[in-house]
């Protein structure tokens, strides 16, 4: 099986828990969706169409620290101004000139010093493709927020052969630990394996369509079960050993989690 990785680096990003508003929360670990956004960036439409038919993803990262930034955010909707500064032509309030429509003070938890390791497997020219595009280094790509730019630190196509190997020790990474055991390369025995690692259940966005709701067009995304996983020592069975194929210079067992969505668009 042809696997192809990407490594990337990032000063910091931001990888926003859903529904977060007045302090946006983030994740450890971005979403599929975010990687899919990603990858997409790379190619061009008929390639992202081809990218979804059949794509599996396995995504890790680990970061040094997390911290709090203050940022405005603003609304510049001529009835959000009116609404609030009574006329067009005034922007005051209290004394003090604000930003047109207002502006509000919004605290965005960020992460420093971020590696993602992405691992996706798709049809063989479309990872062929996004090797090439990701190799030549001459792109500006982002991951998470528009201003969070990732550095390609790593990309190669790893050959696996042979049989899932016994992996024991710990993981030093954060990533999305899928419900389905319909991924590539999960043991028979990888639902017990699921079930006694500790983490906490999310629904973790992956491909979707557009669909008409009254006069918008608005994105109906798919969602996958998935535990966060949490740097942690894996559990080992007495029975059947737990197997993964290993990338053996992270030392990272590979959970992929299969994306079995629909996509009118990317």
């Amino acid at each position: 099986m042809r696997v192809l990785k990407i490594k990337t680096w990032q000063d910091s990003a931001h990888f926003r828990v859903p529904h977060t508003s007045r302090t946006l929360q983030t994740l450890p670990v971005p979403m599929f969706s975010t990687v899919i956004g990603f990858l997409c960036a790379c190619l061009e439409e008929e390639s992202r169409r081809r990218l979804l038919e059949s794509l599996q993803l396995a995504v890790f990262s680990k970061y040094d620290a997390l911290f709090q930034d203050r940022v405005w955010y603003r609304n510049l909707s001529k009835r959000q101004h009116n609404g609030r500064f009574k006329s067009e032509e005034n922007r005051t309030l209290d004394g003090r000139v604000e930003s047109f429509g207002g502006q509000s003070p919004i605290t965005i938890e960020r992460l420093h010093n971020v590696t993602t390791i992405i691992y996706a497997i798709c049809d063989a020219e479309i990872t062929d493709e996004l090797h090439r595009a990701l190799a030549d280094g001459s792109g500006s790509l982002h991951l998470g927020l528009a201003e969070d730019t990732a550095a390609i630190t790593e990309v190669r196509v790893i050959e696996f052969e042979g049989e899932p190997e016994i992996f024991s020790g710990r993981v030093d990474y954060y990533s999305w630990l899928p419900e389905s055991s319909e991924g590539w390369g999960l043991g028979e025995n990888y639902r017990e394996f699921f079930e006694r690692v500790s983490g906490n259940m999310r629904l973790v966005s992956s491909v979707y369509s557009l669909v008409r709701v009254e006069d918008r067009i608005v994105r109906d995304f798919e969602y996958l079960r998935c535990k966060l996983f949490t740097p942690r020592g894996l559990p080992i069975s007495l029975r059947e050993p737990y197997r993964f194929y290993v990338d053996s210079d992270e030392r990272v067992p590979l959970w992929f989690s299969a994306l079995r969505g629909r996509a009118d668009e990317t």
